[in-house]
């Protein structure tokens, strides 16, 4: 199951599957309205990919439509796996 830890630098969270990195959620601003975006990990940031904005104060859909992301294009996670 992922879990959620907050960066040194304000604003941003790292979303893990164990103990690997899987995503970034962060505080952004569009248009003058503050949102949650969430892109898959890579160590180079042109790699990453665009999972979704969400609004600031839902952090929990941010984390689960990640989650649920990363178990779409990985599989389910095998400690599940009977």
């Amino acid at each position: 199951m992922s879990q959620l830890q907050r960066s040194p630098e304000p604003g941003i969270w790292y979303v893990f599957d164990q103990s690997k990195r899987i995503a970034i959620i962060r505080h952004v601003e569009v248009k003058g309205r503050r949102l949650l975006r969430s892109v898959t990990w890579s160590q180079d940031p042109e790699q990453r990919q665009l999972i979704g904005y969400f609004p600031e104060d839902a952090m929990r859909l941010a984390v689960e439509c990640t989650w649920s992301e990363y178990v779409r294009y990985t599989g389910p996670p095998t400690s599940n796996r009977r």
